[in-house]
């Protein structure tokens, strides 16, 4: 049977590197500095060479023990993944939710954390729209795209669709009568490509105005912050919206949206499909995706 070293003493040893200091390790670990040193030797001992050398200003690692630190640091921060994922198996649910959809999801999360305060939902933002269960430690995901993927099961949220919004205020100097306006105004984009904004400005035959023009944010969520803060008109969706539509913190000038043939969607694994957590959030978040539509300004 393989013998392994003393895993106290490896945790002691990962401390002790981090800061090179038999003291500071033991302040740390609520230990004496003889207690830290001990373990160290009977470490030492074990590998039948030094792990540090001891000098005037401090300690340094020998070769021996920079070959070491990394898989000491590997192998506990996987046993603390892994502990991670089974310790909130059966009373958190981990879901990975993109930025622009918070605006959308939070109130929701919120209603059901008031309904079922037995199951904690840990929310992970992230700028991207996709997640690989395969790899990363999520029950769950929000995601856009024309499709959900492969290999999961999906509950269908709602399509995008697309229509300018802009702060209530930056109507009363320049009015939005008609698209042919939007040349008066900055256009706020949520892509590099600005592809959100020439798709619309196409769909409404208002294509002589430049698509081109105005800054570019890195998520639709910032392009609609700049537009909730007077900076200009952003393209937006209608339903990531509709709470701050109607809280006034927003406007839709416009009554035309273009839909894109994309949508978001709420997936998990198989892996995870019969856990009664993933069903639980899965049923009530199909039951609660409807919104009531937003009427644009008049």
């Amino acid at each position: 049977m393989r013998r392994l070293p003393p895993l106290n003493a490896l945790q002691i040893f990962e401390m002790v590197a981090r800061h090179r200091s038999f003291t500071r390790a033991a302040e740390h670990l609520c230990l004496t500095q003889g207690a830290v040193s001990r373990q160290i030797l009977a470490l030492e001992d074990y590998y039948k060479f030094p792990l540090f050398i001891r000098g005037a200003k401090g300690l340094t690692l020998t070769a021996e023990g920079e070959m070491l630190l990394p898989a000491v640091k590997e192998g506990f921060a996987r046993i603390e993944e892994v502990s991670l994922r089974l310790t909130r198996q059966r009373t958190d649910l981990a879901l990975k939710v993109p930025t622009c959809v918070m605006r959308w999801m939070l109130p929701r999360i919120m209603r059901f954390q008031g309904e079922h305060p037995e199951l904690q939902v840990q929310i992970t933002t992230t700028w991207q729209h996709d997640v690989d269960f395969r790899i990363e430690p999520f029950d769950a995901a929000i995601i856009y795209g024309s499709s959900p993927g492969a290999e999961v099961r999906a509950v269908s949220l709602f399509d995008e669709q697309l229509t300018p919004v802009c702060a209530p205020e930056l109507l009363d100097g320049k009015p939005l009568a008609s698209a042919d306006e939007l040349a008066n105004h900055t256009l706020l984009h949520p892509t590099r490509d600005h592809r959100d904004w020439k798709l619309w400005l196409d769909h409404v035959g208002a294509g002589h105005i430049d698509p081109n023009l105005g800054p570019s944010f890195e998520t639709l969520d910032l392009a609609t912050n700049a537009a909730m803060q007077g900076f200009g008109v952003a393209i937006s969706d209608r339903t990531l919206v509709s709470e701050d539509v109607t809280a006034r913190r927003l406007v839709m000038p416009f009554d035309t949206a273009v839909e894109t043939g994309s949508r978001y969607y709420f997936v998990y694994p198989d892996s995870v499909a019969h856990l009664p957590k993933v069903r639980l959030f899965s049923e009530w978040i199909a039951q609660h995706r409807e919104q009531p539509a937003v009427a644009a300004v008049g």
